[in-house]
């Protein structure tokens, strides 16, 4: 049995990028951690500008830049899943009965 329309035959979008993905995270998840992170940066921050002893100073500091470190990467992780979700999206609204400019008949 067909389906009678492009509608029943478009896959089901968050099944579609969850494959697409694997168990890599969503960017909405992504988005949490990096939320999350900065809260804890700026904790670190206060931290350390209240710190009276230069040795816990030198470990905040350098917990400071583990977490940089950590936020860069959360957020190249965001773009690239940003844009896998993105390019799902598109893939699965496109009518496939439209033919792209370089498709032979």
């Amino acid at each position: 049995m067909q389906p009678d329309s492009y509608d029943e035959e478009m896959p089901d979008e968050n099944t579609a990028i969850e494959s697409v993905l694997g168990d890599n995270p969503r960017a909405t998840e992504l988005q949490a951690m990096i939320s999350a992170l900065e809260t804890r940066k700026r904790a670190v921050l206060r931290e350390a500008d209240r710190s009276r002893f230069p040795s816990e100073r030198i470990k905040l500091e350098a917990k400071l830049g583990e977490i940089d470190i950590q936020l860069k990467a959360l957020r190249e992780e965001l773009a690239i899943t940003t844009f896998v979700e993105n390019s799902v999206r598109v893939t699965i609204s496109r009518n496939p009965n439209v033919m792209d400019d370089d498709e032979e008949f």
